[in-house]
C-alpha cells in the first residue's frame, strides 16, 4: 500500500516507524548499548498484512525509569533468524507508553516472516510470527478466524488456548492465515459482580484514575485505558495468538464506552458528552492495536491526531470522534476484499429514548416503532404520520422532521458502497462489528392480542433500518454479488441471510451474515435471563424454560420458530409438537443461533464457496493447563454466486454437543 510524504511524517511523528526490507548475509547492527534492560511483557503482534507489507508492534518497558529507549527489530523468513532480511533500530518514548509500531515493506507477497525485538543488556521479546497477503492476481484460497468480545474478568481465555493449539496441528492449507478481530478487544467497565450476583471469573486490577459506582468501575483517563490494554495482553493465550498470527482489527463500543456513539456516553438515561475520554481511548487504542491507517490516495483511516478541546460542545465532540479513524479496505489476492467499517465514531443518537415503548403502552420497541422513530422524515416515502398510531392517536409524531439516522455517517457509507461497486473480488467480505440478521420476536402471531412484532435492542443494525434498508436495496439494485457480513457484539453465535427488508417475505436474500460468540464475555442468554426474570411470566416463557435443574435456551425458539411455539414448548416440554407452530416470519433468513456459547469463529473463502465453522467451547469459566476442549461446531457452507443471483445458505450441521433446539441434528 503505497504511503504519501504527508503520511510518512505523520507516521514519524507519532511512534510509527516505515523501514523497508532486502535480503541480508548476516545481522550486522550493533545491539543497544547503555541504558537499561527492557521487559516486553505485553508480546509482540503484527497487523494489516499488505502483499509487500506489515505492521510490526510491541511494548517496549525499561526497568527502571527514562524517558526514551533504542530496541533493535530483526526481521527473517527463518525461524532461527539464519535468513535475515532487515534490521534496524527504532527508539519509543514514555509519551506512546513505550510502544512501537514499525511498518515494514518491501517484503514478498504471500511469504511468512519472523521477527523479534531486542533491548539493551541483551533483553528479548518473543519470536512473533506473521505473514504477507498474496498479490492481487494471486488466486488462493483465505483461511481466516474471526473473533469479538473478550472481557478478562467474565471467563477464561480458553478460546485463544483451544484456536491455537489446534492451528499448531492443522495440515497446512487449513491453517489459519490471520485473525479479524471484531470489536470489544477491552471492556471499559468493570462489573462487581455478575448479572446473577456470582463472583467475576477473575479481576482487573484497580484502575490509575477511573470512576467507582455501586455495581461497578469504568476506565476515564488515558492512563486508565493503557492500563486496561495491558491487563488483557498480559494473559499469555492472548499473547500466544497475536504473536502466532496477524490481526485484522476494528473497535466496537467497549473500547470507548457501553452503547456509546460518536464521543457521547449512554451510561444512564441521558447523553454525556466526553470528549476527552474519547481522544483518551483513542490514543489507548492506537497505541495498543496495530492497523496500517495512515493516508494515502485510497484510504480515509488516518493514525491519531489528537484534536484540541475548547468547551464547545459541538466542536469538541467533532475533534474527538475525528482523532482517529479506522475505517478501511484490505485485499487478500484475487478472491477476498475485506472492508472494514466504524460503526460508533459516526453514529446518530439512538432513535428512541429508554422505556419510550413502556410510555405507549407497547410491551417492547415495535418494529412500527423503531421505524417511525428512525427513518423519521423518511418515513413511508417521506410522508410521515402527524400522530403516532398509538393510544388515542392523539400524540402527536416527535420525528416527524428529524432526519433518518445513520449507524455510519454519510461520509464512510458511500465510501463503503463505493468500495462494494469497485470490488471485482469473488467475496466482498464486510468486517462489521454488529450483526446484520434480524432479530424480531414476532408478537403479532398472538392471538387475541394486538400486539407488535418488536425488537429487544436497538444499539445495533436493528435501531437503523432506515440505512440498513438503504445498504441492502444498493446490492440488489447495483447487481453485487459475494457480499459476506462477518459480526460481533452480540455474544452469541448466529447465520442467516439478509434481504433488502426484513418485512418482505418474498425479497431474496442479498447477503449473508455469520455472527460470532464472544470469546470470553457472558453469553446474551443470561443476560436475557436476568431481565426476563424481573418481567412477567409471559416473557420469560420466550426466554427460558426450567428442566432438571437446568436452564433450556427457548431464546433460540422465539428467534426461530417464534413466540408461539416457545410458549407451547413452556407448557409441554414437547419439541415436535413446539415445531409444527413455526417459523417466525419476523426473522426471514435466519438459519441459526447459539446465544449460550462462547467461542469463535472460522471462515474459508475459494473460488467456488466458502465454509463456516462457528465454534462452541466446554467450561469457559473454568481455569484449565490444558486447552479446553470443544463442544461443538455449527458448519456452514456458502456457494459464489453471480450478479443477478443469490446467495443459498446450507447448514448448519454439527460435529459434538449442538445446542436446543437443534440437537437431532448433531452428528
Amino acid at each position: 500500500m503505497p504511503i504519501s510524504r504527508r503520511s510518512l511524517l505523520g507516521l514519524m511523528s507519532s511512534s510509527t516507524f516505515i523501514l523497508t526490507a532486502s535480503p541480508l548475509a548476516v545481522f550486522s547492527a550493533t545491539l543497544p548499548q547503555g541504558g537499561p534492560g527492557l521487559v516486553f511483557a505485553e508480546g509482540v503482534a503484527s497487523a494489516d498484512p499488505q502483499p509487500d507489507a506489515v505492521m510490526l508492534w510491541t511494548r517496549a518497558e525499561p526497568v527502571s525509569p527514562v524517558e526514551q529507549v533504542k530496541v533493535l527489530i530483526q526481521v527473517s523468513t527463518s525461524a532461527d533468524f539464519s535468513s535475515p532480511v532487515m534490521e534496524s533500530i527504532i527508539e519509543t518514548t514514555a509519551e506512546s507508553d513505550y510502544t512501537v509500531r514499525v511498518y515494514v515493506q518491501g517484503l514478498k507477497a504471500d511469504t511468512r516472516y519472523f521477527y523479534r525485538f531486542i533491548g539493551p543488556q541483551q533483553t528479548l521479546s518473543r519470536t512473533g510470527r506473521t505473514r504477507t497477503a498474496p498479490a492481487a492476481e494471486q488466486a488462493k484460497d483465505v483461511n481466516l478466524a474471526f473473533v469479538s468480545c473478550q472481557s478478562f474478568e467474565q471467563a477464561y481465555y480458553g478460546a485463544w488456548a483451544r484456536m491455537v493449539a489446534d492451528d499448531k496441528t492443522a495440515v497446512a492449507k487449513d491453517q489459519i492465515q490471520f485473525v479479524l478481530q471484531l470489536g470489544d478487544f477491552i471492556y471499559e467497565r468493570s462489573w462487581n459482580t455478575r448479572e446473577d450476583g456470582s463472583e467475576q471469573t477473575r479481576r482487573v486490577p484497580d484502575f490509575p484514575d477511573g470512576v467507582i459506582s455501586e455495581h461497578n468501575r469504568h476506565a476515564v483517563s488515558l492512563a486508565d485505558y493503557r492500563h486496561l490494554y495491558k491487563t488483557y495482553l498480559r494473559d499469555p493465550h492472548l499473547q500466544d495468538a497475536r504473536a502466532r498470527w496477524p490481526f485484522i482489527s476494528i473497535w466496537d463500543d467497549h473500547e470507548f464506552s457501553n452503547d456509546n456513539y460518536q464521543s457521547y456516553t449512554t451510561y444512564g438515561s441521558s447523553r454525556t458528552p466526553e470528549p476527552q475520554r474519547k481522544l483518551n481511548a483513542n490514543q489507548a487504542w492506537f497505541e495498543f492495536v496495530p492497523a496500517v491507517l495512515s493516508d494515502n490516495e485510497q484510504q480515509p483511516a488516518h493514525d491519531f491526531h489528537p484534536g484540541r478541546l475548547t468547551d464547545d460542545e459541538q466542536a469538541d465532540n467533532v475533534a474527538a470522534k475525528d482523532s482517529l479513524c479506522i475505517y478501511r479496505k484490505l485485499s487478500w489476492g484475487k478472491h477476498l476484499d475485506l472492508v472494514l467499517t466504524d460503526t460508533r465514531s459516526y453514529r446518530t443518537a439512538p432513535c428512541l429514548p429508554d422505556h419510550y415503548a413502556e410510555s405507549l403502552g407497547l410491551p417492547l420497541n415495535s418494529v412500527q416503532l423503531i421505524e417511525l422513530a428512525d427513518h423519521g422524515a423518511a418515513y413511508n416515502k417521506s410522508n410521515p404520520p402527524e400522530h403516532l398510531p398509538y393510544g388515542d392517536g392523539t400524540i402527536a409524531n416527535p420525528w416527524r422532521d428529524r432526519a433518518p439516522g445513520s449507524c455510519m455517517g454519510q461520509t464512510q457509507r458511500d465510501w463503503f458502497l463505493r468500495s462494494l461497486d469497485e470490488s471485482r473480488s469473488t467475496w466482498k467480505l464486510w468486517g462489521n462489528a454488529l450483526p446484520l440478521l434480524p432479530m424480531r420476536i414476532d408478537l403479532s402471531a398472538l392471538p387475541l392480542t394486538d400486539y407488535e412484532d418488536s425488537v429487544v435492542g436497538i444499539d445495533a443494525w436493528a435501531g437503523y433500518p432506515h440505512e440498513m434498508n438503504l445498504l441492502m436495496s444498493h446490492l440488489r439494485d447495483q447487481k453485487i454479488p459475494g457480499v459476506v457480513s462477518l459480526s460481533g457484539d452480540h455474544h452469541m453465535h448466529g447465520a442467516g441471510t439478509v434481504s433488502w427488508t426484513a418485512d418482505d417475505l418474498e425479497a431474496k436474500p442479498l447477503a449473508a451474515d455469520f455472527a460470532v460468540a464472544g470469546i470470553s464475555s457472558t453469553p446474551f442468554f443470561e443476560s436475557i435471563v436476568a431481565a426476563a426474570k424481573n418481567q412477567s411470566a409471559e416473557f420469560a416463557d420466550m426466554v427460558y424454560s426450567e428442566e432438571e435443574n437446568d436452564l433450556v435456551p427457548l431464546w433460540h425458539m422465539t428467534m426461530l420458530q417464534g413466540v408461539l411455539a416457545s410458549y407451547t414448548y413452556a407448557k409441554t416440554s414437547m419439541e415436535t409438537v413446539a415445531n409444527w407452530l413455526g417459523p417466525n416470519n419476523a426473522n426471514p433468513g435466519l438459519r441459526y443461533m447459539d446465544c449460550t456459547a462462547n467461542g469463535y469463529g472460522l471462515a474459508q473463502f475459494h473460488a467456488g464457496d466458502m465454509q463456516v465453522q462457528l465454534i462452541g467451547l466446554s467450561r469457559p469459566r473454568e481455569p484449565f493447563k490444558t486447552p479446553p476442549e470443544i463442544g461443538y461446531r455449527a458448519r456452514f457452507r456458502l456457494n459464489a454466486w453471480s450478479a443477478g443471483d443469490h446467495p443459498v445458505l446450507e447448514g448448519p450441521t454439527f460435529d459434538g454437543d449442538a445446542p436446543f433446539p437443534f440437537k437431532e441434528e448433531a452428528v
